[in-house]
């Protein structure tokens, strides 16, 4: 059997670093009673109803991506088993995201008996899509932002404005992307025999362009609910800046959250809210969303999860029954 390899303490640890240094660096002036009046001014309703949708979404989208790729990629799976494995993967996401994909790949390789590099192919394979879907959302931040919006501060090392280094790279990932489709199709990969018998690969290799197109419509639909959700979220805050604005904000906002300078949806997000929403939102408001965004994600994940998490661990280790 393939062992699982857990994620290095460095790199569990780093984040946190970050994410606390960011938010001393931002909020060591707040009082806490400014960011409560924000709160108790808010539109709670809005902000629930618009996060349970959200979730609804998720939870849908996310269950069907990994029961149709473990099918097509590793091994036949029921609808059923697959929902009931991805539900208690969420009660450890708040913690850390990298021990809900750990969670998945150890439960495929000890109950349906699938190599640990097939399994994680194919959650590369959804996670891919899942890039392709927020490069779509980002490349509106990167070009349509307001100039006097943008993070204009400059690279230390490489000398390069960080929005122009951001554009830049928008544009590399999109002329990447049929470059990668092309050398999967046209056999291409034949020619490089350690790149197509990677078993990380495995996905790859045997996806079709439908089934990209499948995987990539689940994610795209999870994560334009997502953006929605925010916006509305921001408004109930009272964070009243242009709906254009906060269309090409958050998707930055959100995706840094999955950056090693943020830990539990902190640091990062803060950090770019401050600088895209400046003259709309104050430092109050933005720590008042982080926590009301946080709390959600935390709640609602471990809540929906935890009934679920030991009949997948007595599945994975009966020995423990």
């Amino acid at each position: 059997m393939e062992a699982t390899k857990k994620p290095s303490i460095i790199r569990q640890v780093v984040p946190w670093i970050f994410a606390i240094a960011i938010l001393a660096y931002m909020f060591h002036k707040i009082e806490f009673r400014d960011v409560w009046n924000v709160l108790a001014s808010s539109h709670a309703s809005w902000i629930i109803a618009s996060y349970l949708f959200y979730c609804a979404i998720y939870y849908i989208t996310d269950i069907l991506s990994f029961w149709r790729s473990y099918n097509w990629f590793n091994v036949s799976i029921s609808l059923k088993e697959t929902a009931i494995l991805r539900f208690a993967s969420y009660a450890v996401q708040a913690i850390n995201g990298a021990l809900t994909e750990i969670m998945s790949v150890l439960y495929m390789l000890r109950v349906k008996k699938v190599p640990a590099l097939h399994s994680t192919s194919s959650a590369g394979f959804i996670y891919f899509n899942e890039t392709l879907t927020l490069m779509g959302l980002l490349s509106y931040c990167a070009f349509f932002l307001p100039e006097s919006n943008r993070i204009l501060l400059v690279v230390p090392v490489l000398k390069i404005p960080f929005w122009s280094l951001f554009q830049g790279l928008i544009i590399l990932l999109w002329a990447l992307v049929p470059l990668w489709l092309l050398f999967w199709r046209i056999n291409l990969a034949s020619r490089f025999p350690k790149i197509s018998n990677n078993k990380l690969l495995l996905a790859f290799k045997k996806a079709t362009l439908v089934n990209y197109l499948e995987i990539f419509l689940y994610r795209f639909s999870n994560n334009l609910i997502s953006l929605f959700m925010n916006v509305i979220i921001l408004k109930a805050l009272g964070i009243n800046a242009p709906l254009a604005l906060l269309f090409a904000s958050v998707p930055l906002m959100v995706n840094v959250a999955y950056l090693p300078v943020s830990a539990g949806g902190f640091g990062g997000p803060q950090l770019v809210a401050h600088f895209l929403l400046k003259g709309y939102a104050t430092e109050q408001s933005v720590l008042a969303y982080s926590l009301v965004w946080s709390a959600l994600f935390f709640f609602t994940r471990t809540l929906t999860g935890i009934p679920f998490l030991k009949s997948v661990y007595q599945s994975a280790f009966p020995k423990y029954k």
